[in-house]
């Protein structure tokens, strides 16, 4: 096994690395986790079975996030902020959601709700490059090229065994390691799982029209559209359609496709040139049964993975870590048992909301039942006047 440390450790006398926390996954969550806990002074070592590729590519990236003013704060807070590409980095003003065969969008600004935004929209390679660049500046001890291939728990602590019989012994692990966790595996946590039996296509576009810093979505019987503000008047385009009729879309050439989105989105923001290679995601909803075992917390996508609808899935990953980040400020045995009943508790129902809203959602608006389409289409009309509901909605998506 290769394996690399920003923070030295002498390989050829100990294969052994003592820790506080071990962190397994060095996506989004994961690396937002070791941050947050290396900032309280923990020593954590952060494991993935990759090499990461943290250079910053000029082409846009394909994947974005929708990040809530909640999750900008406290990613401010971690001193990830500064290592952000900023000039790459497009404000949300308003959301424009239109119902099938709906003129008229539901209108929802920041003035609704008395927020400076209602989010905004960043790349994933300039989000993973900044919190890379944050990981380098705290000294994290990392593996790379580190494949787990045992675990042993004990009274007082957790041991990982990695390929290249290296151990680290820790007193809580966190799986950050992705819907198909290995960790979560290995502690018997199962998943309830719902294939909806869509893909999401996302490619970006220069528009012809400014798009004034609105998010636009259009919803239809399991088709979700959304046109999402970059700077520079690009848009990145979640195209979520059944898998057939993926299929077919993917087969179109990139300005096939930008005239396909034209229409669907009712030519609001004029003609689209791609400026993007075009890729699919398969949708699925997975949930853990457990958050918690023996030492172990899961985070992020190994705890739940749900619909890209309400573009909510990284927002709630990142509410995990914050929850976990208090509950071990300041308590003597981070892998205690209790404390990981608190995590477990306290996070329940904050993904069980987000999973029924975004599977509700389509549910809704893909009924064949007339009345049931007329009351989606009419209550869309209804709630532009209804200031209270709109606040409530806005503050449910900037959280």
């Amino acid at each position: 096994m290769t394996h690399h440390f920003f923070h030295s450790v002498d390989k050829s006398v100990d294969r052994s690395i003592e820790a506080e926390i071990i962190v397994v996954g060095a996506g989004l969550v994961g690396l937002a986790t070791t941050i947050a806990l290396a900032k309280q002074g923990k020593k954590v070592v952060l494991v993935d079975a990759n090499k990461p590729d943290i250079k910053l590519k000029k082409a846009w990236d394909e994947r974005v996030y929708a990040l809530s003013p909640t999750t900008e704060a406290w990613l401010k807070q971690l001193d990830v902020w500064p290592h952000l590409d900023t000039s790459r980095v497009n404000h949300i003003n308003t959301m424009h959601i239109w119902g099938a065969g709906s003129d008229t969008p539901l209108r929802l600004s920041e003035s609704d709700a008395n927020l400076p935004k209602l989010g905004l929209i960043v790349e994933n390679q300039n989000l993973m490059h900044a919190l890379w660049q944050q990981i380098k500046l705290l000294g994290v001890t990392v593996v790379t090229d580190g494949k787990c291939i045992g675990l042993d728990t004990t009274p007082l602590d957790i041991q990982l065994g990695l390929q290249g019989d290296i151990t680290i012994v820790a007193k809580l692990i966190v799986a950050a390691d992705g819907v198909n966790s290995w960790l979560r595996s290995q502690a018997n946590i199962g998943v309830s799982h719902k294939n909806f039996h869509q893909t999401a296509i996302v490619a970006n576009f220069s528009a012809e029209k400014n798009h004034a810093n609105i998010a636009r979505q259009w919803f239809a019987a399991h088709d979700t559209l959304a046109l999402l503000p970059l700077p520079s008047q690009h848009v990145s385009m979640v195209w979520s359609v059944s898998t057939q009729k993926a299929a077919q879309l993917l087969l179109l050439s990139a300005d096939e496709l930008a005239k396909s989105v034209c229409v669907q989105s009712q030519s609001i923001l004029g003609n689209l040139k791609p400026v993007s290679n075009t890729q699919s995601f398969e949708l699925h909803q997975q949930t853990a049964t457990r958050l918690i075992a023996d030492r172990v917390v899961l985070v992020g996508d190994a705890a739940h993975q749900i619909h890209p609808m309400a573009g909510q899935g990284v927002n709630l990953g990142f509410r995990d870590v914050m929850k976990l980040d208090e509950l071990t400020t300041n308590c003597q045995d981070v892998g205690d048992f209790n404390l990981l009943r608190k995590y477990e508790r306290a996070r329940v129902a904050d993904i069980a909301t987000m999973t029924t809203l975004t599977t509700g959602l389509d549910g809704l608006f893909a009924s064949d039942k007339t009345l049931v389409k007329k009351v989606t289409h009419w209550g869309l009309q209804q709630l532009n006047n209804q200031a209270a509901i709109k606040k409530l909605l806005i503050q449910q998506a900037a959280a």
